[in-house]
């Protein structure tokens, strides 16, 4: 039985229809032009081959203008450039006219034994028009972004001798159109992208291999379908041909055969065989259990073997819900580009290798490949570690105003199917044998119309063992209306409403784009890491109203990595640093948010009570998994001196009980660990339980009372113990200096701070030169000042006023040198604000930054800007101040550095118990904040400053702000806000 196709392929060539395009030489060609329909499967063994495959890879020829027929050269031009393949031309300091073609050469020999066979050039990615010769013929020409093609290049070849191979590329074409490739990176997108190589098959052997698997609900059998095309080149019908086909288990067991004996005509057959498979083991992503398939075909006195690896798993769309293996299951998921700061859109395995264990490691699931297809050896590693995939079309904003092209054409005219059609073949016949890929996406937000009701049905014809979707907005103001057919519905941005509408949607409601990590709100973001840090704040319970309703599918966090390339020229562009993980591959405050959030082990109980007296520790929890009991994970325990290790049988997607039979007296004040830990060998998540009495550790500070004096002059009031000096300014009414033992502690203070919520448009100029969000209110003008004197305390108040606010502060000194501030303002402006509260000035020297908080989560990573308890410099390492253009950092994340210090140091520390500044020397002031107030550290100059903050928010990027809102407090002119500050001074 022949699969459906818009098209024909005889002699094994492809004759399109398609909508004209122009090549170098001004020639009329179509889009494809001897482009195969489908891919042939690379055979791991031909029994007259030693050498089965030719790689292309590594250094070609390179003109960025080549003459008119540079293609019939006899000889790879030995002063062109060289240029990496695969690899961009503009990450590699070349620039290309645009409308214009740029030449590649390389020279390449074919083995001897290779005469007898076809043989087939593999271009996984050109982008984005090319015109490929061979020895100076046309072999073919190709358009499309990031789709693999293949040619039969046998008639073209030469034995015995050199060869050559040249493609004329041009970036801009209707595909990068279709794509908005370069637009979307912000630079000219050009060259081969992935890995180009040649195989050798025989004359008569498979040209195509589709494979799939089913079962009937609740059978112990399951179908494994091949449909397979064989074709035969070599001018003559073949009488006998066999083809055998063996499947194996992950440790190499023969568990099936079925051999087929058939004659091959002349041309090219299709065929169906169905196997049935006695209670395979299933692959979901908990159990990303593989087997191989290995085919033997032998025909006209040669063989080949193919093997490729499958996955029994069955998918179905029922009601409002997305099932695998007749399991709902809910898509905890990020986007993901292909991108590197150096290597722009042409990655490499071990880079797509570190991507795909981040994200597993990360507690995701699901991977939707925003927005065009990934390499086959990305997606083969999700099949490997357990990664649902959402393979994209390389098409997006086709009608909508992210692409103005649109603004002047209509994208619904019908000469623009053929394209769009094959883009959507081409994308479907290079993934669709991993069982990894479980969703089809037409488009990204793009406008419904006829072209994508008949792309659909054209879909459904590649391809009816997955559901697909198109990504358009399925409810508001946005909504393309039309898409309603598309068996997966989808929305970007729903904000903290969406999980209530997606709840009773009539179709599974993916949010393909949600929670939007902060990047456009760059002053933010420089001025204060921490904003990052509270991003977690909103994705937690955003994700649980998620997980809880039942029409969410679940969703695609944007983004997954920082879309920032450094261009050679010295110029950064992208839309910015929107990922958990930054272009380098080190890991970002929201990373962990991610792991937590996404964890799929709940542990619900905050404290243990004591005593305990050796009975057992009953910890509730709860299970998220969609298949997996969590007796298959390997949990851990430590308690004081003990540690063990238990089981705990708990259902999938059902709560229950861990118990724990500790041997020894539980001392109060300990706390209870438990690690968590997958079969794949990934920590899935940690939990710290306090046990018994558990108070935040502090530092307690000596400090004895001291008699108190004032000394009143018209420039200073001066507030003295034996040990310590507060100095205000008589003029203006605020502190002048602080000492301890005579050491300077503060040199000025009190600056009210209200800072405003602030973002940005979404624009790729991306820029390394920001300047910091950072001012203090402005004009200060004392009306008044008063002292108030007792034996125990010493009070200054002022009144005043600054453009921003008019107010009173009042400082209170006590016996032992302590300060406390209280202060209430009343707001002459209108202002939605990120931060207000009052900022110090301490010498250069103090800069040695501990503090103690409560977190969101009770453990962190210790390189983690949120952890509970830790210590920073401005500074950390030398390197990191000095970070050169286009340099890989060699230090984590939260040593990356600016004028203000280190992203650890000048982040803002929510909910501090205390956080102090210290000097080398043991001197130093500290900051007492009851667990309600912010700290924030920075560097200004040849001083510290420093923020405590009655009030603090997260970020501003309008993408994510929804998610805060219920957090923001915005004051109108004449709202009042006030608040209190501690600080204390110590020395050694």
């Amino acid at each position: 039985m022949r699969l459906k196709t818009r098209y024909t392929k005889p002699s094994g060539i492809l004759i399109s229809l398609c909508l004209l395009a122009g090549t170098a030489s001004g020639k009329t060609e179509s889009f494809q032009d001897r482009v195969a329909a489908s891919l042939t499967p690379r055979p791991i063994n031909v029994n007259t081959l030693k050498e089965l495959k030719i790689d292309l890879n590594g250094t070609w020829k390179f003109n960025p203008a080549p003459q008119a027929g540079f293609q019939t050269v006899k000889k790879v031009p030995a002063n062109w450039s060289n240029i990496a393949v695969p690899g961009e031309w503009t990450m590699q300091g070349f620039s290309v006219k645009s409308n214009t073609r740029a030449a590649y050469m390389k020279s390449f020999a074919i083995p001897s034994e290779w005469k007898d066979c076809d043989i087939k050039l593999r271009c996984d990615a050109v982008f984005s028009d090319a015109v490929i010769s061979i020895n100076g013929k046309n072999a073919g020409m190709h358009q499309g972004g990031l789709n693999a093609f293949e040619m039969d290049v046998t008639n073209l070849i030469k034995q015995g001798t050199e060869n050559i191979i040249s493609m004329g590329i041009m970036s801009e074409s209707l595909a990068d159109s279709l794509m908005s490739g370069s637009q979307y990176a912000a630079h000219q997108l050009g060259g081969i992208l992935r890995k180009v190589y040649l195989i050798a098959v025989p004359k008569v052997h498979i040209s195509s291999l589709h494979l799939a698997t089913n079962w009937e609900s609740k059978s112990d059998v399951a179908m494994l379908t091949a449909d397979y095309e064989i074709e035969n080149q070599s001018g003559k019908e073949i009488a006998k041909s066999n083809i055998q086909f063996e499947l194996f288990n992950s440790l190499g067991g023969k568990i099936e055969m079925i051999e087929v004996k058939e004659n091959s005509a002349n041309g090219t057959e299709s065929h169906r065989k169905v196997f049935n498979v006695s209670k395979p083991k299933k692959w979901d992503s908990e159990h990303p259990y593989l087997y191989t398939l290995k085919i033997t075909y032998s025909a006209n006195n040669q063989s080949e073997q193919i093997k490729q690896l499958i996955g029994f798993r069955k998918i179905e769309v029922i009601g409002n819900q997305l099932f695998v293996n007749e399991k709902p299951v809910k898509l905890r998921g990020v986007n993901h580009h292909d991108v590197h700061p150096l290597l722009g859109r042409a990655l490499n395995q071990e880079l797509w290798e570190k991507d795909v264990r981040l994200y597993r490691a990360a507690n995701i699931n699901y991977i939707r490949t925003s927005h065009y297809p990934p390499s086959e050896e990305f997606v083969q590693l999700c099949d490997e570690l357990g990664m649902y995939v959402e393979v994209e079309n390389p098409i997006a904003w086709v009608g909508q105003g992210a692409n103005s092209k649109w603004e002047k054409e209509d994208p619904h005219q019908a000469k623009f199917l053929p394209l769009i059609e094959q883009i959507t073949q081409q994308t479907v016949e290079y993934l669709r044998n991993h069982p990894s890929v479980i969703i089809w996406s037409m488009a990204n937000e793009s406008s419904w119309g006829p072209n994508w009701k008949a792309n659909f049905e054209f879909l459904k014809t590649l391809d009816s063992s997955r559901p697909s979707t198109f990504h358009d907005q399925a409810y508001g103001e946005n909504n393309s209306h039309g898409s309603t057919d598309m068996p997966i519905a989808n929305i970007h941005y729903p904000g903290p409403a969406g999980p209530e509408v997606a709840a009773n949607f009539p179709r599974p409601l993916l949010f393909g784009e949600y929670c939007h990590l902060n990047t456009y709100n760059r002053q933010e973001i420089v001025t204060d890491p921490g904003v990052r840090d509270a991003w977690g704040i909103g994705l937690e319970p955003m994700w649980n109203n998620m997980y809880y309703s039942r029409g969410c599918l679940g969703g695609a966090i944007w983004s997954g990595i920082d879309d920032v390339f450094y261009l050679p020229e010295g110029k950064a562009v992208g839309y910015g640093e929107w990922g958990p993980i930054d272009g380098w591959r080190r890991e970002k405050p929201e990373y962990y948010h991610i792991k937590k959030s996404y964890s799929p082990v709940k542990v619900y109980t905050s404290e243990i009570k004591f005593p305990i007296s050796g009975n057992e520790i009953q910890i509730q929890a709860e299970n998220r998994f969609d298949f997996s009991n969590f007796k298959e994970l390997k949990i851990e325990w430590t308690l004081g001196n003990e540690s063990g290790k238990l089981t705990a049988d708990i259902l999938p997607r059902t709560y229950g009980v861990i118990r724990i039979s500790p041997g020894h007296q539980i001392i109060d004040g300990e706390s209870l660990a438990l690690k968590f830990t997958s079969p794949l060998g990934f920590v899935i998540d940690e939990y710290r339980i306090p046990v018994g009495h558990h108070e935040h550790e502090t530092i307690s500070l000596v400090q004895e009372d001291e008699p108190l004096m004032i000394t009143k002059t018209k420039d200073e009031v001066v507030i003295k113990g034996k040990t310590f000096a507060w100095s205000f300014n008589a003029t203006n009414g605020t502190i002048r200096q602080a000492t301890k033992n005579g050491k300077e502690i503060m040199q000025e203070g009190t600056a009210l701070m209200m800072l405003p919520l602030s973002t940005g448009p979404c624009l790729t100029e991306y820029s390394l030169d920001i300047q910091p969000l950072n001012n203090t209110c402005a004009n200060w003008k004392m009306s008044g000042l008063i002292t108030e004197e007792s034996e125990k305390q010493i009070v200054v108040k002022v009144n005043g006023s600054y453009n921003e606010a008019t107010g009173t502060i009042s400082y209170t000194i006590d016996s032992k040198g302590n300060l406390q501030i209280g202060y209430e303002f009343t707001s002459a402006i209108d202002i939605n604000p990120r931060q207000w509260g009052l900022v110090f000035t301490v010498p250069r020297n103090v800069e040695k930054l501990s503090w103690n908080r409560k977190g969101q989560w009770n453990i962190y990573p210790e390189n983690h800007i949120g952890r509970t308890k830790g210590e920073a410099s401005p500074y950390h390492v030398t390197q990191s101040r000095n970070l050169k253009f286009g340099t890989e950092p060699t230090w984590d994340w939260r040593y990356d550095s600016n004028e203000l210090g280190s992203n650890d140091f000048r982040s803002s520390k929510d909910f501090i118990y205390e956080a102090s500044l210290e000097s080398k020397e043991g001197y130093g002031i500290r900051v007492n904040g009851q667990g309600k107030q912010t700290f924030r550290s920075f560097v200004n100059g040849e001083s510290i400053q420093f923020l405590v903050a009655g009030f603090s928010t997260g970020g501003g990027d309008s993408f994510f702000s929804s998610h805060l809102e219920k957090y923001r407090k915005p004051l109108k002119k004449g709202d009042s806000f006030s608040g209190t500050v501690l600080l204390q001074l110590f020395a050694n």
